[in-house]
């Protein structure tokens, strides 16, 4: 029997197998780990698929806030704080201040934003 596989695509995990009851299992632990399931068991072709939150994924706790021509962006860790300051970096921001540890706890970095052009 082939095993479970479990595969993060973004912030979920997908996990898939042939055993209906195997992938039920293994969603199981990672709700008992603190995520939250997103779908329910489903067929798909010959593999049974369900789709969860990661719950060690902390991106989404990542706050942008516009001031002036400036973004000041936070988060709980350094390393999510400075994967979404690079996003912004790629998009056309520069870099003015690097991830550093905030007063009141978590990371700040700073970008400036001006001549910014985004392609929502």
């Amino acid at each position: 029997m082939d095993p479970v596989k479990s595969v993060k695509m973004g912030p979920n995990i997908v996990i898939s197998g042939a055993d209906k009851a195997q992938v039920e299992l293994a969603a199981q632990a990672l709700v008992a780990k603190g995520a939250k399931l997103l779908s329910k068991v489903e067929a798909m072709g010959r593999n049974w698929v369900i789709t969860c939150e990661d719950p060690d994924d902390r991106s989404r706790e990542v706050k942008v806030v516009k001031l002036g021509m400036q973004l000041m962006i936070r988060g709980p860790t350094q390393q999510v704080v400075a994967q979404k300051a690079q996003e912004l970096v790629e998009r056309g921001s520069k870099l003015v201040a690097a991830p550093s540890e905030a007063t009141g706890g978590g990371w700040v970095a700073i970008c400036d934003d001006a001549g910014s052009v985004y392609k929502w």
